[in-house]
């Protein structure tokens, strides 16, 4: 092969080596190139609602105020919301594993499968979005904008958020008491009956001395009643007519604070406000026996120790 031939042939090799190396790196950056996946920076005070569907379920999450959020027209936890809005950011730079409609069923983020997400702000939709499977990593999920072929997989919190069913949303607390501001407590459980009253520094059990550490307990336990879910209508309808096995009803200077009363049900006892706000008074909670021995303990646990 003479001189001029070898010169061509390195030629031609080069040329194809460029043409391989332009094509790699245009292959690895089709992320960028294609299409990409960002949200806009949301804080509560910027939106309206947020809706999330997935088959005949939906979460609708309502602004009432600053501070107050309703789910379904249920109270919802305003700092879940936030932890959402959060959730568009808190990630590491998503990656695009799939360019083409064929692999929407298998990641599950087509029309049928997916979870819809939409932020409204002003109510216009700031952010649309569909939530696919989880990804290998259990804190990911696929994502894909609605009528984009591009799915990426998005890592971070997102992905348990958006599969939230509507009472995960739900504010589950049932009140929150100071015991400075009690005065008096009446429980009710079977024929187990007592009132607690304040007498300046000191607590009389049905007039008698109490256990003051016992007490001191049971007040700071008052702090918090928070239930373990919310009673399903067959629940409800269930122990509509019965009479409560258990009533808790708390006294301050001013009235009546709080006033419960507990029915109990096969594995835990449903718990309902007696009067109050209409909202409150509608909404019946599930709590755990232990938590309601809590909340309404023996009278024999409030007494004084007796010496041996």
């Amino acid at each position: 092969m003479s001189a001029q031939q070898l010169k061509m042939v390195a030629i031609g090799l080069a040329v194809l080596l460029l043409l391989w190396g332009g094509s790699e790196l245009f292959s690895r950056g089709s992320d960028t190139v294609t299409g990409s996946l960002a949200f806009p920076a949301l804080a509560p005070a910027d939106v309206d609602s947020i809706v999330v569907l997935h088959g005949s379920d939906s979460v609708v999450l309502v602004k009432q105020s600053a501070t107050a959020w309703t789910v379904n027209g249920h109270r919802a936890v305003a700092a879940d919301v936030t932890d959402l809005l959060r959730a568009f950011k808190d990630t590491v730079r998503p990656e695009l594993v799939a360019q083409d409609a064929s692999s929407f069923a298998r990641l599950q983020v087509d029309s049928a499968t997916g979870r819809w997400l939409r932020v409204f702000r002003g109510g216009t939709p700031a952010v649309q979005v569909i939530a696919g499977a989880r990804g290998s990593d259990y804190q990911s999920t696929y994502l894909r904008r609605p009528g984009d072929a591009h799915v990426y997989l998005w890592r971070g919190t997102l992905a348990g958020l958006a599969e939230r069913r509507a009472d995960d949303w739900r504010d589950k607390r049932i009140a929150a008491l100071e015991p400075d501001s009690i005065t008096a407590l009446d429980v009710e459980r079977g024929k187990d009956r007592y009132t607690l009253k304040r007498r300046a520094v000191t607590w009389t059990l049905n007039g008698g001395a109490t256990d003051s550490a016992a007490v001191h307990r049971y007040l700071e336990r008052l702090k918090s009643i928070t239930a373990a879910g919310f009673a399903t209508p067959k629940e409800v309808d269930s122990t509509r007519t019965l009479r409560p096995k258990r009533r808790l009803s708390v006294r301050g200077r001013r009235g009546v604070l709080l006033s419960l009363a507990f029915d109990s049900a096969a594995t835990a006892f449903l718990v309902r406000h007696i009067g109050g706000p209409a909202g409150e008074a509608a909404t019946v909670y599930r709590m755990n026996t232990w938590d309601v021995d809590g909340v309404t303990p023996a009278s024999r646990s409030l007494e004084p120790t007796k010496p041996k």
